[in-house]
């Protein structure tokens, strides 16, 4: 079994290929992409994350500016 993915902000496009699939004798299914929240992965999102939206949340914080655990406990250290 091969998957493809395909992007496209254009609903006429997509229409058009899964019209086009489906005459020759294929199966697709449609699924919206979804920028992953702190709520998101507390209470779900109604089905299973993809790859693609998992990585982007993980990685999302690898470019923010990392604090130092003695910086940020510093207060509690008295």
């Amino acid at each position: 079994m091969t998957i493809i993915t395909i992007e496209s902000d254009s609903e006429q496009k997509i229409q058009m290929l899964l019209k086009y699939i489906e005459e020759i004798g294929l199966s697709a299914k449609k699924e919206e992409h979804r920028v992953l929240t702190a709520a998101d992965m507390v209470t779900g999102i109604g089905r299973k994350a993809t790859d693609r939206e998992l990585m982007e949340y993980l990685l999302k914080g690898e470019t923010s500016e990392k604090v130092d655990i003695s910086v940020a406990f510093a207060k509690y250290l008295d």
